[in-house]
């Protein structure tokens, strides 16, 4: 049914395709679910250029040539600095338009594909910013996103980002301000998704779970998709009450020695009272699990209640406010109802496209095309391909900001890049030396211009300051 395209551009796909994916997504692949996703979702244009991407250019009929997909654009002028205040304003500009956003910076000549994908990635790294508190994690230093010297506080969690919890008395302002925030970040990414551009926010799976409207089914597991650290000492406390549960439940025992046995429970050694826990919750002694609760000691007696409450605000009460915020401005685009043929494991490559892979030579020669002076067997080339797989994560999406404006590739990595890598001999005057020269690239069609350099070496010293230098400015090359 997918690959018919003519069905796509009649709108006459049968409603038995998103109900099956929906209530049998195990039957059919990613890939298959995605198109059925955009073919669906969206409008006919949309689900056209899908489709042509999906095929590639071996795969188009004359007919999709033919009805080639003519999207509205609308082109937004964006300031580098307060990047994250302009893209706010740039998301309410857009309020519900179905058309294309294409971002352009001030005083920067490059249009198109390139910044476009860059303002997606870099505003997924502003709202990662610790200052904001809207995340679970530490503060991690790093070199500001969008180029200034000084170093900025990231929040950073091992497990993916989930917002912090919220007490039950805060202010309404701060209750506002974080509110709008999430409302912000969900027609932001509804917008990615539906214009397929790719973010760069490693969010955790439970909020994955929230997203597919998963959250009362959470349980103790999902902490350690939270905070690892509080899930090993929650689960050391309910071996505690299992252990206590058996106790009570064993009907060999007389009254004394049960009351021996409860006695004898410990964690690490330490009566529960010992423990000196109260009823807050871990990590935001702010935070009361009930009225009183800093006052209210943790007991053998209460543990059970204590830890039902723990899961609870850590995973639903804390943070419903936050997630329906997001709901609301996610739905300002499309119905999040829609992403029920996808798992929350799925959800990450869906939103953030691909994850790591090795990048080898073979597979390098496969999706990457050298042309205008430069072809599989040139020398530069070669070289490119034996740089590229020593790369490390870090280098890899140094190299992808570079040449494509986004440091992540779509699902299915270097293969579903779209246009594919092209790789150009840069020319210069006869005299002058290729060595002396950097590569260049245009990002809006994936193009690098590559110089004939003598030896491996030299290359890659200057594809290295290339990737590092050439960031955050769109100018002709």
């Amino acid at each position: 049914q997918l690959q018919d395209p003519l069905v796509i551009m009649t709108g006459n796909l049968p409603n038995w395709l998103a109900e099956i994916s929906n209530a049998a997504p195990f039957l059919f692949p990613f890939d298959t679910r995605q198109l059925l996703f955009y073919a669906t979702t969206f409008d006919r244009d949309r689900a056209l250029m899908r489709l042509q991407d999906n095929t590639g250019d071996n795969g188009t009929t004359d007919s999709t040539d033919r009805v080639a997909p003519r999207l509205d654009r609308r082109r937004k002028q964006v300031s580098r600095t307060e990047l994250l205040k302009q893209a706010e304003k740039v998301m309410e500009d857009i309020g519900n338009s179905r058309a294309l956003l294409e971002i352009q910076y001030e005083n920067e000549v490059g249009t198109g594909l390139g910044p476009t994908l860059e303002f997606y990635a870099l505003v997924s790294k502003e709202v990662q910013k610790s200052d904001l508190d809207l995340w679970r994690g530490d503060g991690i230093k790093e070199k500001s996103a969008i180029g200034e010297d000084e170093e900025i506080l990231y929040c950073y969690s091992p497990c993916g980002l989930f917002p912090a919890p919220l007490p039950r008395n805060a202010k309404a302002a701060a209750i506002n301000k974080v509110k709008a925030k999430f409302k912000f970040l969900g027609k932001f990414m509804a917008k990615a998704l539906m214009d397929s551009r790719m973010l760069d926010i490693p969010l955790s799976l439970v909020f994955y779970k929230w997203l597919l409207g998963q959250e009362h089914s959470l349980t103790s597991s999902d902490l350690q998709h939270l905070d690892p650290v509080v899930a090993k000492s929650f689960q050391q406390l309910e071996d505690v009450l299992h252990q206590k549960q058996r106790i009570l439940t064993d009907k060999s025992h007389t009254d004394e020695s049960q009351q021996l046995a409860l006695e004898s429970l410990t964690m690490d050694g330490c009566s529960i009272e010992d423990l000196d826990i109260n009823f807050t919750l871990p990590g935001y002694s702010n935070i009361e699990l009930k009225k009183g609760g800093q006052d209210i000691t943790v007991t053998l007696d209460n543990l059970e209640e204590y830890l039902q409450l723990v899961v609870h605000w850590s995973q639903v009460e804390g943070v419903s406010r936050q997630f329906e915020a997001f709901r609301e401005g996610f739905e300002e685009i499309f119905t999040l109802s829609t992403l029920q043929s996808f798992y929350p494991e799925e959800l990450e490559q869906l939103f953030c496209g691909n994850k790591k892979e090795m990048w080898d030579v073979k597979m390098l020669m496969e999706c990457c095309r050298p042309d205008h002076g430069y072809t599989h067997d040139s020398r530069a080339v070669n070289f490119l391909f034996e740089v590229l797989s020593c790369y490390d994560d870090v280098e890899q999406r140094q190299f992808l900001q570079f040449v494509t404006g986004s440091p992540r590739l779509p699902v299915g990595g270097f293969r579903s890049l779209n246009p594919p890598l092209t790789i150009v001999r840069k020319s210069f005057e006869g005299t002058e030396n290729p060595d002396n020269f950097l590569p260049s690239v245009m990002t809006c069609v994936n193009y690098l211009k590559l110089p004939d350099y003598s030896t491996i070496d030299i290359m890659r010293e200057k594809l290295t300051v290339a990737a590092k230098e050439g960031q955050l400015s769109f100018h002709l090359s």
